[in-house]
C-alpha cells in the first residue's frame, strides 16, 4: 500500500526521535551547542595540566617521603584526594587548608621554601601550584563560547612555574640542604623526569595564553629579565 508524503515524513521524524532517544545521544549535541573548536582545545589543555600536576605530586612524594610522614597516618592517596578530589568532581572551591596557615596559590608556594615552616613542603608546593593554575582558568574545567579567560594570568602562571622550578633546584635551608628533592644524578642514574613534566606544564600555560590572546585580540605583556631575578607574578 502506498504511503502519502505527509505520513511518510511523520514516520521518518518519529523514527529519528526514537533512535536518538534510544542511543542516549540527545544530551551531547545540546551540551556542545555552546562550544567552539577553541573551547574544545582549551578543555583538553586544562585536563592535560591537571594530569601533569598529579604526576608531579606523586613523583615529589616518592623523592621526599619524609614530608608525607610529618602527619601521622597520612598517605599519598589522602593527599591526592585533598588536592584533586575524586574523578568528575568540580574544582570551584579554592584550596585552603589550616595546616598551611590558610595560605594558598603563590603564598603556599612561598611557604614550601620558608625555613620556619615545619609542615609538609610537598603539600604546600603542590597546593600552591594547583590553586594558582585553577585561578588562571577561573576555576573552570570546561569552557563555552561566552566564557572568558585572562591571557595575562595564563602567561604569568607559566612564568611562575619557571620561578618555582628555579627555586626547587636551587633554594637551600640553613643546613645547606635543598628544601625538596627532584631530579637525581649519580654515576649510575640520570633522572631528569621532573624537567620533562615542568616543561610540559609551562608549554600548556603558554599555549593557553596564546589561544586566549588570539581569541580576544588582546596582547600579552611579557617579562624580560632572568629567572633568577624573578618574583612571582600576580595571578588574580
Amino acid at each position: 500500500m502506498a504511503v502519502s508524503k505527509p505520513c511518510f515524513h511523520l514516520v521518518t521524524f518519529l523514527l529519528s526521535v526514537f533512535v536518538l532517544i534510544g542511543c542516549g545521544s540527545m544530551p551531547k549535541p545540546v551540551r556542545n551547542l555552546g562550544k567552539t573548536d577553541v573551547d574544545f582545545v582549551m578543555d583538553v589543555h586544562v585536563k592535560e595540566q591537571k594530569e601533569l600536576l598529579m604526576e608531579l605530586t606523586r613523583k615529589l612524594y616518592v623523592r621526599n617521603p619524609d614530608q608525607l610522614r610529618k602527619i601521622d597516618g597520612m598517605t599519598l592517596e589522602d593527599r591526592m584526594l585533598q588536592i584533586f578530589g575524586r574523578p568528575g568532581e568540580l574544582e570551584s572551591e579554592p584550596l585552603i587548608f589550616d595546616e598551611l596557615e590558610g595560605k594558598t596559590s603563590i603564598d603556599a608556594i612561598l611557604l614550601s621554601f620558608d625555613d620556619s615552616f615545619q609542615g609538609d613542603r610537598v603539600f604546600a608546593a603542590v597546593v600552591g601550584l594547583a590553586e594558582m593554575l585553577r585561578r588562571s582558568y577561573n576555576h573552570q574545567q570546561e569552557f563555552f563560547i561566552l566564557d572568558s579567560l585572562d591571557e595575562q594570568s595564563l602567561y604569568n602562571s607559566a612564568r611562575n612555574i619557571e620561578i618555582f622550578v628555579w627555586r626547587l633546584y636551587h633554594r637551600r635551608d640553613e643546613q645547606g640542604q635543598l628544601y625538596l628533592l627532584s631530579n637525581h644524578y649519580n654515576e649510575n642514574e640520570f633522572d631528569v623526569s621532573f624537567d620533562r613534566i615542568f616543561t610540559k606544564m609551562v608549554m600548556v600555560q603558554d599555549m593557553m595564553a596564546l589561544i586566549v590572546a588570539d581569541k580576544t585580540n588582546r596582547s600579552i605583556t611579557k617579562v624580560a629579565h632572568g629567572v633568577a631575578q624573578f618574583v612571582f607574578l600576580p595571578v588574580p
